[in-house]
Parts: structure tokens; C-alpha cells; sequence
């Protein structure tokens, strides 16, 4: 991780704004760090820290330097074309990633982005040209944030870091705050603060010595799949082995690996690759499942006992959340988390320190792309006049039924709905019971957000279509990977998703359309294709992702909404004057006697649990001091 400040007046120096008694703290607030160093040179200031990980992560000196230009280099993450870089820049193969990365800036400046392949974001400071280049990478799995106040430069991988500068006070923004209540609060530039934006991902910024920035996406996906009415087994071939690399190169370390298992086909294919590479995992590979739903044991269990993963942790109920533990993701993010995974599988980042586990792998980011079910493929083979494949997709094996279900599909899928209808009657349901107050939902326009995010697929007439202009684009994807990537950090944890490689995304996007939907509509198929034979039959080839979910939501909707509710009046009563001229407190106060009561209907049950979760995360953080003084 790393912290940086470039000050281009004349009359100021980084010293006015860095403590260096506490700011390498707000970046790893409760892990102690292998490694950490601080350099200065006239208007610059970059400290960097790392835990080590791999050998490739390891340098005698932090940051690295140019001796020739004085120009310093901060990365945090990892390269996954080390060789392929290190024969174009003449380096020996044991250069670590950061030297690797300096060396692609003196060779091609700000075009070196585009020979970089892995997670990382990174930052080049020039003190003798007082310029500064910052990257991040694709898929945005490290984060980046920064300030730029006419004559200075502050940026950090933690919001923390900006949040504790000297003389830089930081305004919570009460736009944000209200779209936050509502879940509408990702973004990839907007953050909880005024002053503190997103590098988004696939993009750089330059700021030149006159405060003058440059943002660059430098990094874009290809729609480039070819036509093709019939399957082709080679690209189930070369789809394996994209993700069989995506998952081998992640699996560089020097300590065991931990990898997160819900029973589903995404995180089982990543389980199940593990333990195949490895052989014996032994007591090298170490697998971590949440059990809250009556089929997820029996899943989970089914890949380790197939691949014979010796340590599996099973979690079979959640703590509540406590306000310690609330605090505690503050002092990592530094502001409210907008994705609750990252605090929810703090038991997993435990048990891996505990273990002396440094990696820990994820299934998430298959939905998205390349486990997608591939829904709007019926619309691609009509409009494509393909009648022929259509049927072949259709579910049934019924002919006389299976005609009548392709004469229904012709008539309604030769236009788009406006709105998926399952979001829609979910979205309608929800807003009645909204917490926000009416002016403010009128001012900022939030009811359209809100019920824009309902339309979901229903535009979309080409896969390719839904995940380049739709899924892909969605903050979700970033503001999840930023809020996990700094939760398993503060634990001394690399998190790594191998279904958000950018050479699998992309060999996803670059496959026919017709290999992503099977025989009867079956859904994943390019992917179960490829995975059949490591995975378990039985996971592979799950035609549902429900683990017996109705009796959780309905328990969260009895007794757990009684709970709720209790902690809900104890945020009430001390609610921070800022919150009140965001949320409707009289609304608030009848809605939790309501929930105290228990036995809600799943629309209120929804919309109060998250709403009373976001307020509670709100209130916590305005009261520890968020304001200005």
C-alpha cells in the first residue's frame, strides 16, 4: 500500500501536510508490515508498505528510485506477464514486480500502463519536473483515491490517509450520504467525502507542475466474437485454459493459500483448480465456507471431499454486527463500507492470520461475466433469424410444449421491455418503505436512480451487449473489490479473484454467443463445459444457485428483524444531527416499532434491514469525528 503528496506551490512543502509519526499507521492501522519506507524529495513525498507475499514482491528499498532521472515508484499489487515484460525490458526474471514496472516507465512513460497485465495500482512521482502519474488497474481490484486542490497532489490507496493529512480537512458529503440509505452510493469516482475521488479502474492521471490533470482510460474491452451458428469444442479448450492460467498464476506464494467456498459453481471451480494444481493440498491449501442455508454444507463439503482438501472451515451462523467491529472497517476504509463483504468475512481473514495465510482466494466476478447465465441470447438468435438454435435452447422436453414456449418467445422477445419484470415488482414493493426524506429524494433526482437500476437486462439484446455497456460498467464490481481488497489487507491478506482476469473476461467476450447457453436453456454452459472433470459432477452441472434460501429470509424477517430493530432505536436516539436533514427520523421511529413486532412481508423486511444497517454505518461514522471541526 502507499501514500503520496505532490506540492507545486512554491510556498509549501510536504511537511505541512504529512505527520510521519502517524500517517504509516492510517494505512495498516491494525497489521504490522514486513516492509515500509518513506522518501522525500523537494516537493515530493511517497511512503510505501508491503507484506510479503511471493518473491516478486520483495524489494531491499521502498520505494524503488531511478538513479538516473530521480523519479519514484510505489506499486501495490502483482504482474501476471512477468516473463513476456521482463524479455521486452531486457530484465533478469528474478526482478520483482515493482522493478519490473519502473523499468516500464523508462522505457515507455505513460504508455506503460498498456504493457502491464495483473491487480495493481501504482504511482510515479517526478520531484525534479513536479509531475505525478498515477495507475489503476482494469478491473479496479486495488484501489486508488486522491485530492487535487489546485497547487497540491495527495493520494493513497486508504481514504485514511487522506483523512488524517495535516491542515486537509475532509467534508462527508450529504448528497452521498442519502444515496448510501437508498444502496445508490457506488460509484467509480465519488467517494463519502467532498474533497476525495476514485482513480477509476482502467484509467491513469497525470497532473502536470501547473496542478493541470489528465484522465486517461487506457484500458478497453474488445467486442470481437465471431459469428457462429453452430459449437465449436475449441473454444471450450481455449476458454480452459485462460482460466486455468488465471487461477496458476495467482497461486505464487511462500506461505498456504486459503480459498472461500459457497457450494456454488464459481467458488468450487476455484477450490477445485487449487487442490488439482497442487496434488496433495496438504495442509498448503485451506478452505473457508459460510453455512447459513440448509444445501450449502453438503455443496461446500462435496468439492473438498473430491479434491481431498484436508482443512475446511465451516461458518454456521453470523455474529451480529457489533459497533467494534463497524469501527474497525472506518479505521481501513475511512468511510462507510458500501459492500458488506468485506466486514462480513472478517471470520475468514481470522482464521487466516491464525494460520500464517497470506492468499486467499475468491469465486466472485463469475456472474458477472463469465458464469453468466446468458439470458439474452434468445433475442441474439432471433434477431440473427437463427430459429434453428433457438429451439435447441428452449427448456422442455415436451415438443408440443416447446412450440408453444418458441411461438411465445417470438412474440415477446421481438422488442425490449422497459424493466425486468421480477425487479420491478421487487423495486416497486421496496420504495414505499424508503427512508429518505421527500425533498431530498425529489432534489437529487433519486427516485429515477432508483428505479433506473430495475431495467437490469431488459435493454440488452446480445450477451456481449448486457456485460460491455451493463455489467461491466457497474460500480458495484469496483466499490466490492475496493471495500474486500482493504478489509483482507488490514488482516495482512491478498485477496484474488481469478474470474476477474482481464484475459478471461476477455476470451469470455471473444467466444460465439452460441457457446454460453446449452441444449434446453442450461445456463454457464462454456464454463461448466470447461471445469466438467475437476469440478464435482454434482456442482458443475447444479442447475439452480438456490441453497434453500426462502426459510434464511424468512427467519431475517421474524426473530432477526426484531434484532434490528433494537439496535435501530439505540441509533435513533442518539442519531447525529447531520443524518436528520437526510432521513426522514418520524418514518424511521415508526418503522422500527413496526420491525420490533417481527413477522414482516419481504418488501418492508428488505428495505428496513438495509436501510436501519446504512443508518447505524452513517451515524457511527459522523459521531467518531467524520465532521469538520
Amino acid at each position: 500500500m502507499f501514500a503520496g503528496v505532490l506540492v507545486l506551490s512554491p510556498h509549501q512543502s510536504p511537511e505541512q501536510f504529512v505527520d510521519a509519526s502517524t500517517w504509516p499507521s492510517s494505512l495498516s492501522p491494525f497489521h504490522t508490515v514486513d516492509q515500509q519506507g518513506c522518501w522525500q524529495s523537494g516537493p515530493a513525498c511517497l511512503l510505501e508498505q508491503r507484506v510479503f507475499n511471493g518473491p516478486h514482491n520483495r524489494d531491499d528499498t521502498l520505494p524503488l528510485r531511478c538513479a538516473d532521472t530521480g523519479v519514484a515508484l510505489a506499486f501495490w499489487g502483482r504482474l501476471d506477464n512477468r516473463p513476456e515484460l521482463a524479455a521486452k525490458l531486457g530484465m533478469p526474471d528474478e526482478a520483482s514486480d515493482a522493478q519490473l514496472a519502473l523499468a516500464a516507465w523508462r522505457s515507455w512513460g505513460e504508455a506503460m500502463p498498456e504493457h502491464l497485465l495483473g491487480d495493481f495500482a501504482l504511482a510515479v512521482l517526478d520531484p525534479v519536473r513536479k509531475r505525478a502519474f498515477l495507475v489503476r488497474d482494469p478491473l479496479g481490484v486495488r484501489p486508488l483515491y486522491y485530492r487535487l486542490d489546485g497547487q497540491l497532489l495527495a493520494f493513497a490507496t486508504s481514504v485514511v490517509a487522506l483523512k488524517d493529512m495535516k491542515g486537509l480537512p475532509l467534508t462527508p458529503d450529504a448528497d452521498w450520504m442519502a444515496r448510501y440509505v437508498l444502496h445508490l452510493s457506488m460509484s467509480e469516482r465519488q467517494t463519502g467525502y467532498r474533497e476525495v475521488v476514485k482513480l477509476p479502474p482502467g484509467h491513469c492521471l497525470s497532473v502536470d507542475e501547473e496542478g493541470q490533470a489528465h484522465l486517461r482510460r487506457w484500458h478497453n474491452w474488445r467486442d470481437d466474437a465471431p459469428a457462429a451458428s453452430q459449437r465449436n469444442p475449441r473454444w471450450v479448450e481455449d476458454y480452459r485454459a485462460v482460466l486455468e492460467e488465471s487461477i496458476r498464476c495467482r497461486m505464487v506464494s511462500e506461505h498456504p493459500l486459503g480459498t472461500e467456498n459457497s457450494g456454488g459453481i464459481d467458488s468450487a471451480t476455484i477450490t477445485a483448480y487449487l487442490a488439482h494444481f497442487l496434488g496433495e493440498p496438504g495442509d498448503k491449501l485451506h478452505s473457508f465456507g459460510f453455512a447459513m442455508c440448509e444445501q450449502e454444507p453438503a455443496f461446500i463439503l462435496e468439492t473438498s471431499q473430491a479434491r481431498r482438501i484436508v482443512h475446511n472451515y465451516i461458518i454456521t451462523a453470523r455474529h451480529d454486527e457489533q459497533d467494534a467491529s463497524i469501527m474497525r472497517t472506518l479505521k481501513v476504509l475511512g468511510y462507510p463500507e458500501e459492500h458488506g463483504n468485506g466486514s462480513g468475512h472478517i471470520p475468514f481473514f481470522h482464521e487466516c492470520e491464525l494460520r500464517g495465510i497470506r492468499t486467499l482466494f475468491s469465486g466472485f466476478g463469475g456472474d458477472e461475466v463469465v458464469t453468466n447465465p446468458g439470458h439474452p441470447l434468445r433475442k441474439e438468435l432471433i434477431d440473427d433469424g437463427l430459429y434453428r438454435q433457438l429451439w435447441d435452447i428452449l427448456p422442455g422436453r415436451n415438443p408440443v410444449w416447446r412450440m408453444l414456449r418458441l411461438g411465445k418467445t417470438l412474440m415477446r422477445d421481438r422488442k425490449n421491455a422497459d424493466y425486468n419484470p421480477n425487479f420491478l415488482n421487487a423495486w416497486n414493493a421496496r420504495w414505499p418503505h424508503q427512508l429518505v426524506r421527500s425533498e431530498v429524494v425529489s432534489h437529487l433526482g433519486l427516485y429515477e436512480q432508483y428505479m433506473e437500476t430495475a431495467r437490469y437486462d431488459a435493454p440488452y439484446r446480445r450477451i456481449n451487449d448486457l456485460i460491455l455497456q451493463k455489467l461491466l460498467p457497474m460500480p458495484y464490481i469496483a466499490t466490492r473489490l475496493e471495500n474486500c481488497t482493504l478489509a483482507a489487507a488490514s488482516y495482512g491478506i491478498d485477496y484474488r479473484w481469478p474470474l476477474w482476469d482481464v484475459r478471461l473476461v476477455q476470451q469470455y467476450l471473444s467466444t460465439p454467443s452460441i457457446e454460453k447457453v446449452g441444449p434446453q436453456g442450461i445456463g454457464r454452459y462454456l464454463h461448466r463445459r470447461a471445469i466438467d472433470g475437476v469440478v464435482p459432477q454434482r456442482v458443475a452441472w447444479k442447475p439452480s444457485k438456490d441453497m434453500g434460501y426462502g426459510n434464511k429470509i424468512q427467519e431475517l424477517n421474524d426473530t432477526g428483524l426484531i434484532k434490528v430493530a433494537e439496535q435501530a432505536r439505540q441509533t435513533e436516539a442518539h442519531l447525529h444531527p447531520a443524518l436528520e436533514a437526510v432521513i426522514d427520523r418520524d418514518k424511521f421511529r415508526q418503522q422500527i416499532t413496526r420491525a420490533a413486532q417481527g413477522q414482516a412481508d419481504d418488501g418492508f423486511g428488505f428495505s428496513f434491514r438495509r436501510a436501519a444497517r446504512a443508518i447505524r454505518h452513517l451515524n457511527l461514522w459522523l459521531h467518531d469525528g467524520a465532521m469538520p471541526g
